[in-house]
């Protein structure tokens, strides 16, 4: 028989898994997969392999090729005669001036999976629901794409890596899906394009609702889209514009398959309240910080915000308590752009001071800064913890010290490229449901000081913030820490905490000391660094004057005096004294300086200075 008689087109990524499986038949050095045959019986003289994308058959002992092929229909491992309709292949291009351009499939690294080459085209063969072949998607090397003119399209689709089974994936382009095939060893549905796939979508969560499909999407505006209308799981490449056939190129298998387990869940537009879950807030460090959040920790330079935050994450790498607050003991990657020589000090110091050896404790600090607004960046920070998971657990904590430095040359006053921040910070966390914390610094102004620096996006997006500030002497640096948001819990009261020198021995056997945080009774003095200036110092002078022993004060008395005060301001004209008496007056109101009603004021109780 020749050829088109005898090799009818079973394709390899459809029938070959299940025949393999079925008759326990073993590969070879030469590729085929030898064992009995379903005929004859004949031991190790049966073998299958692939040929240009279809599974061709023989046995050497009976040589009996339709009567193979009737007991494996019998055997449910190959379709029936009209199941098996024949189709036959049309190349549309003449690649004759075009001998040396590689195929699609060898430049894209895929395999056939069930298409065939015809010169330098493929040919892709498209099904319908039924299984019925109904189209054809011709390829040029050069990835031009046409389908069989007048043929149908809508609600078609190709299945590449074995039969819709558990896991099964949704792909836009035949590139694509043999990627993610390849990449996961899973079935991926090859959708025809995006619009299309929200169809196959539907027609297959109908057909076969006991599959788990997941959407294997391009990451393009289109791609996107087309994901989130199937109501499925998806996931995108970090790139923008990518598809996982880039991906495979670019990075490997493995890179593929690991992203592809990162999936996310669409949420609908609206929910009805009574479907609404709530439960308790899960801790972190107990009434502090919540699991699986992003966390601020902000102040000035040299308040002290790394010995805070690399006590509360050491607590939580160790298990300690964080002075009297429980812990959710776990692994803690630590992203520090600076200072690591003062780091291990700081490490040691604390380790000291707790008593806790920190051989085998999972905490890690890496080497330098990752960019975190580069794709290339979140995906290294993310391939290096996947490969220490297995060992020492998925994260509980991951610290961004400093989020300046893991912007690289991003504007943080930029709301696009803080929000690429927020994007790369929520993309970590969805990867291990942990916390995120950055550290941060306040604005340069004497306004922005009580706030984090940068683009306001940052305050929208994260659920726990906390301002570090120092107070005290230059003999006892002492350290206040206060929320400044805290989303969806009370609020914590201030913590004072007080630095302690500790004496620690180097590698190299030289002493030094470093600092450790004790908790402080004491609790920073509201109005100790307030240094009045210009009119509110003033204002102030002219209150004091006129309260003499009295708690209470008119307020045209204290007027008078202020705008006595006025008349060494020379920019300043007389016509102007009261609106500037007015303004200074609610100012120092605000300030918590004073209390007053509508014609006296008064002492505020909580204000020392005064």
């Amino acid at each position: 028989m020749d050829n088109k008689s005898k090799y009818p087109p079973i394709y390899w990524g459809e029938y070959s898994d299940s025949i393999i499986n079925k008759y326990n038949l073993k590969q070879t050095v030469k590729n085929e997969w030898h064992g009995p045959c379903p005929a004859c019986g004949g031991n190790d003289r049966f073998w299958i392999k692939e040929h240009q994308g279809l599974v061709k058959w023989f046995c050497r002992q009976c040589d009996d090729f339709m009567q193979i092929q009737s007991e494996m229909q019998h055997d449910g491992v190959l379709p029936t005669e009209q199941e098996a309709e024949r189709w036959e292949p049309v190349a549309v291009n003449d690649l004759s001036d075009f001998k040396k351009i590689e195929p699609y499939h060898i430049r894209k690294g895929i395999d056939l999976h069930g298409a065939v080459q015809v010169g330098s085209d493929i040919v892709v063969p498209i099904v319908d629901i039924t299984g019925k072949r109904v189209n054809q998607q011709t390829i040029t090397p050069d990835g031009k794409k046409k389908f069989k003119q007048g043929a149908p399209v809508e609600g078609n689709f190709l299945v590449v890596g074995g039969k819709l089974t558990g896991v099964c994936y949704l792909a836009e382009g035949f590139a694509t899906a043999c990627s993610v095939a390849q990449s996961t060893s899973r079935p991926a549905v090859f959708t025809l394009n995006s619009g299309n796939l929200v169809k196959v979508a539907k027609l297959l969560q109908e057909a076969r609702p006991e599959c788990r499909f997941i959407v294997a999407a391009d990451n393009d505006e289109a791609g996107i889209k087309s994901a989130k209308e199937t109501g499925l799981p998806y996931r995108a490449p970090r790139e923008t514009g990518a598809d996982w056939n880039d991906i495979m190129l670019k990075h490997g298998r493995l890179a593929v398959e690991k992203e592809l387990k990162r999936v996310r869940m669409p949420k609908p537009l609206f929910m009805a309240l009574g479907d609404l879950d709530f439960k308790a807030p899960e801790w972190l460090i107990d009434g502090l910080i919540e699991t699986n959040t992003f966390a601020v920790c902000f102040g000035s330079p040299a308040a002290g915000k790394t010995f805070l935050v690399l006590d509360m994450a050491l607590s939580i790498a160790t298990g300690n308590k964080f002075h009297d607050h429980d812990v959710k003991q776990g692994a803690v990657f630590y992203i520090a752009g600076e200072g690591h020589n003062g780091f291990a000090r700081r490490a040691a110091a604390w380790s000291k001071d707790r008593q806790t050896s920190l051989k085998g404790v999972p905490f890690f600090k890496s080497s330098r800064a990752i960019i975190m607004t580069e794709d290339s960046g979140v995906t290294e920070l993310i391939d290096t913890i996947d490969a220490m998971v297995q060992e020492h657990g998925e994260p509980q904590l991951i610290v961004i010290d400093t989020l300046a430095r893991s912007m690289g040359a991003a504007d943080e006053n930029s709301t696009k490229d803080m929000g690429a921040m927020i994007r790369a910070v929520d993309d970590v966390r969805d990867a291990y449901d942990c916390t995120v914390l950055a550290v941060h610094h306040t604005g340069h102004s004497s306004a922005a000081k009580d706030r984090a620096r940068g683009s306001s996006a940052l305050l929208g997006a994260v659920d726990a913030e906390f301002k570090v500030e120092k107070w005290g002497d230059d003999i006892i640096n002492k350290v206040e820490v206060k929320f400044t948001k805290m989303k969806d819990a009370m609020t914590p009261e201030p913590m004072n905490f007080m630095h302690r020198q500790v004496e620690i021995t180097g590698s190299d056997l030289e002493t030094s000391t470093s600092v450790v945080l004790d908790i402080c009774q004491d609790s920073r003095p509201k109005f100790a660094d307030k240094k009045l200036t210009g009119h509110k110092k003033r204002f102030m002078d002219a209150f004091n004057e006129a309260r003499g022993t009295n708690d209470e004060i008119p307020i045209e008395n204290i007027r008078t005096l202020f705008e006595k005060s006025l008349v060494h301001v020379k920019e300043l004209k007389e016509d102007n004294y009261l609106r500037t008496f007015k303004r200074t007056f609610q100012e120092c109101q605000d300030a918590g300086l004073i209390n007053s009603d509508e014609t006296m004021a008064y002492t505020n109780p909580d204000n020392p200075d005064i």
